[in-house]
């Protein structure tokens, strides 16, 4: 392992009596990656890499879950799930993982006024090595489709906001001709309070 490389064990699941897969998180030059590998059980019970796996930026951690999430549709979608008939069952029983607090009651305004929207539909990719490969991306809390507009809260202490400003540069750099509107702390506190909606915005 070089010694610019940190790797801390992140989980593993069974593939059968002979294979699992393990998912590290690894710190290379200060940068986080998710790497997901096939290992081997040795009739010893040790286990080895079988060379097969996949590694990808942390920062497109959002399109992995969304990519699971669309798996899990074409499940129930041709008849393989057992836990859902249909997709009106699925979004009916299982709410979105909001982030914070804010984002809920956002929703939740969103909802009360029949504006229809979507919860990190898209990761934008912001940075590129000298490879190519994605090392930074941006995903919008909300995209709202009749409007073609995409939501960011940023509601947070200041130290994230620093991050998020310098995130948003970047994106509004790339991506001049998506339309985006950031609600600070100050401007999500008062577009709540004009609708009389109270929120911890810690």
């Amino acid at each position: 392992m070089p010694e610019s490389l940190r790797r801390v064990a992140a989980g593993q699941f069974s593939l059968g009596t002979a294979e699992e897969v393990r998912a590290c998180l690894e710190v290379e030059d200060g940068r986080p990656y998710i790497a997901l590998e096939v290992c081997r059980r040795t009739a010893e019970g040790e286990v080895a890499p079988s060379g097969r796996g996949l590694r990808f930026p942390a920062t497109l951690l959002p399109e992995l879950k969304r990519l699971v999430q669309h798996v899990e549709e074409c499940l129930i979608r041709e008849g393989f799930s057992d836990d859902f008939q249909d997709l009106a069952q699925l979004r009916a029983e299982r709410e979105v993982a909001f982030a914070h607090p804010s984002e809920r009651e956002f929703a939740r305004l969103l909802d009360f006024y029949r504006i229809p929207w979507e919860y990190e539909p898209r990761t934008f990719p912001i940075q590129w090595d000298a490879q190519g490969n994605v090392v930074e991306s941006f995903t919008p809390d909300f995209y709202l489709p009749e409007q073609d507009l995409y939501i960011e809260l940023t509601t947070r202490k200041q130290s994230l906001v620093t991050k998020k400003n310098r995130k948003l540069r970047l994106f509004r750099q790339h991506y001049p001709e998506v339309k985006l509107k950031v609600f600070y702390g100050k401007d999500y506190r008062r577009l709540l309070q004009k609708y009389g909606v109270q929120v911890d915005t810690k």
